[in-house]
């Protein structure tokens, strides 16, 4: 028995203490209603010096050579009609040259901030800060206090990425007394013991900026000042003091002690129940969130009675129904309003029916799919009371790992096509043409050769006439193979390069070269092709160089060009190359079919051509543009695309005028001569 009177007790000293702490509360929350809006008065009154002190500021900037006449016509333009600034100053290099007005201010001129003790900590702040502060209150050298306002000034700039250059600070010097009578603290000081502190510093040291210390230990309200930098705390207690508690204090326990004898037995059972059915369900309530998966569960009525918070997190768009007491229905019609379920779009009636006829049909389970992109296998089973336990697993990488193996499989499956179908025509030829070869003397001009060799006597114009005619089939023939063994060394070659990419066994010869050899280059091996398909090939003279691996530049722009030729039909490629101080841009276009900006994505992926066509049309495996970018990229250059559909196409690559380290020995070199090795 001798708990229960303990427990009551401890019960009816809660509950004073609460009603104290209540009491307590509330006449806090009345105080600080009150210095809320003495803050606001602070605050406003700083901040507007503050903006004036920044136009000041700007103007200097604008004016760096001023003097001090329009030092002071600067200060009279964004002065106050309120008289609470005793000056505004300013100081090229730390040193006061003008204050306004200067009748009554001369005493500041010539001050050294940098040799001032008191004045030297704020000065630093506003620089290290490079924004304005304010500190004080200060002793001012042409006597009385005030509160300083200071922000640095920078004025012209260096080369290019060059910093500004300090030019100094200009202040603003409140008058210590007006500016706490003006904002309305001294007012209020009648009624409150006052306290204000200051961390300009922002080095967590508070620094006294008004009134009696002594209030920072009496328990006091605290309210922060926002000022645009540096930092001000209020502290205040009503006066005389903080009371000791409620005035019906006394009344309150009586009443307490006498209800706690009366409920005596009551509030022991009721205890006993209570706890037993909150140990219940705090042990629910941490299985269920200890869960991975969403957890909710619904009674007879369809209304939510239980959650985790991981199902809220799922289902996010509808967090504000997700509570107990909402009903099932509400919440999945919330959910399509929202647009959150892909199933639902464009359907939304229809498809909140459908699933509440699900909901309350027989057990079951099904994916779902999000808008926002995730996907959840979800489970609905019944209770014995007819209830409803809903589970909602994210598989959201699951599938995403099942669609990356699918479209890998895909890829894989398209790339073994295409290459079998590269590589099954051109052996066609060769073998085709090897068994025609087998069989020469069935060849129609090997036949009349034979015939008019059999002749007697043998007509020498005839025969050589059939000769040539067998020699100049052997040579369409052997150009035919010979073709057709260059298309599958380039297919190979192009399969080796993008392994050797992606193994990263690249070897680079990093050089300064000359950009007219690398075109000079390419034109020698392109413009017979071109003219082959009646296009016009323009190279315009370039001029420089460009630090690369010279083979690997030229398969880049054989590469781009050979294209260009590949899918133009009439016009011209160009090949332009522009240089700046830093980047060599190799460009070529064409006048052929363009891209759409859709293809433009894909393009430089491996194996990808735009259609099936492409490839009857053009043949390649979709590799050449990878491996370009792979290659402009490993020698730290890039590779880009800008195309339209009908307008044709143009590819830029960009790569580096020299090397790096251009101030080193290496870019001193010789052009054309190697001044880097690396492995990519």
């Amino acid at each position: 028995m001798i708990v229960l009177p303990i427990a009551l007790f401890a019960i009816a000293y809660k509950v004073d203490d609460l009603i104290r702490e209540n009491y307590d509360q509330d006449l806090r929350l009345s105080h600080t209603f009150e210095l809320v809006e003495a803050r606001a008065e602070v605050e406003k009154t700083m901040v507007d010096h503050f903006l004036s002190l920044g136009r000041l500021a700007a103007l200097v900037e604008a004016n760096p050579q001023l003097d001090q006449s329009q030092f002071e016509e600067l200060a009279r333009a964004v002065a106050r009609p309120e008289d609470l600034v005793i000056n505004y100053a300013a100081a090229p290099d730390l040193v006061v040259e003008f204050v306004h007005p200067l009748d009554r201010n001369q005493a500041a001129i010539g001050l050294d901030y940098a040799a001032n003790d008191q004045q030297r900590d704020g000065v630093t702040s506003a620089l290290d800060n490079r924004a304005a502060v304010v500190v004080g209150p200060i002793d001012l050298v042409q006597g009385g206090r005030g509160l300083i306002l200071r922000q640095p000034v920078f004025a012209g700039a260096g080369g290019s990425g060059g910093s500004r250059r300090l030019w100094g600070v200009v202040s603003l010097v409140l008058d210590y007394d007006a500016f706490w009578d003006a904002s309305g603290v001294m007012e209020l000081a009648a009624d409150y013991q006052l306290f204000v502190t200051s961390d300009f510093n922002g080095d967590g040291v508070d620094e006294a900026v008004f009134g009696d210390p002594q209030v920072a230990g009496a328990n006091p309200i605290e309210l922060a000042f926002q000022f645009p930098t540096g930092s001000w705390t209020l502290m205040a207690v009503p006066r005389p003091g903080w009371p000791a508690g409620p005035p019906d204090a006394t009344r309150n326990r009586l009443v307490m002690a006498l209800i706690s004898a009366i409920l005596i037995a009551s509030v022991l059972t009721i205890g006993a129940l209570a706890l037993l059915h909150l140990t219940s369900r705090k042990r629910l309530s941490a299985a269920v969130e200890a869960m991975n998966d969403g957890f909710a569960m619904f009674d007879s009525e369809r209304r939510l009675i239980a959650y985790n918070k991981r199902y809220a997190e799922i289902y996010d768009n509808a967090a504000e129904k997700i509570r107990q007491g909402t009903t099932f229905d509400e919440i999945i019609t919330l959910a399509a309003e929202h647009g959150m379920h892909v199933a639902a779009l464009g359907r939304e009636d229809e498809w909140v029916q459908e699933r509440i006829a699900s909901f309350d049909g027989p057990d079951t389970t099904f994916e779902q799919e999000l808008c926002s992109g995730r996907h959840l296998l979800a489970s609905d089973r019944s209770l014995e009371d007819g209830g409803k336990v809903c589970l909602r697993t994210d598989i959201t990488e699951l599938k995403h790992a099942q669609e990356k193996a699918e479209a890998a499989s895909k890829a894989k499956s398209e790339f073994i096509n295409t290459l079998s179908h590269e590589l099954r025509t051109p052996l066609t030829v060769i073998l085709g043409v090897s068994g025609l070869l087998k069989q020469a003397d069935r060849l129609g001009p090997v036949r009349a050769l034979m015939a008019e060799l059999e002749r007697d006597p043998v007509d020498a114009a005839a025969t050589r006439a059939a000769t040539e005619a067998v020699f100049a089939q052997f040579r369409d023939m052997l150009d035919k193979q010979e073709r057709s063994a260059r298309q599958m060394l380039d297919l190979v070659n192009d399969v080796l390069d993008m392994a050797k990419v992606e193994s990263g066994s690249y070897d680079f010869n990093l050089a300064r070269h000359s950009t007219q050899d690398i075109i000079d280059h390419v034109h020698e091996q392109m413009i017979q092709r071109a003219h082959a398909k009646g296009l016009e090939l323009i190279m315009p003279p370039a001029s420089g160089h460009v630090y690369c691996d010279k083979l690997r530049t030229t398969q880049i722009l054989l590469n781009l060009v050979g294209n260009a030729i590949k899918f133009t039909e009439a016009g011209r490629v160009t090949l332009s190359v522009q240089q700046t101080d830093s980047v060599v841009s190799f460009e070529v276009s064409d006048t052929g079919q363009g891209i759409s900006a859709g293809d433009q994505q894909h393009i430089f992926e491996a194996f990808k051509q735009l259609d099936s066509s492409d490839i009857r049309a053009h043949g390649g495996v979709g590799l050449g543009l990878a491996i370009s970018r792979q290659l402009a990229q490993l020698q730290n250059g890039t590779l880009e695309v800008s195309s339209e559909l009908g307008a044709g196409s143009s590819f830029v690559l960009r790569l580096p005028e020299r090397a790096p380290e251009a101030d080193g020995l290496a870019a001193d070199k010789a052009d054309g001569g190697p001044v880097g090795r690396h492995a990519a």
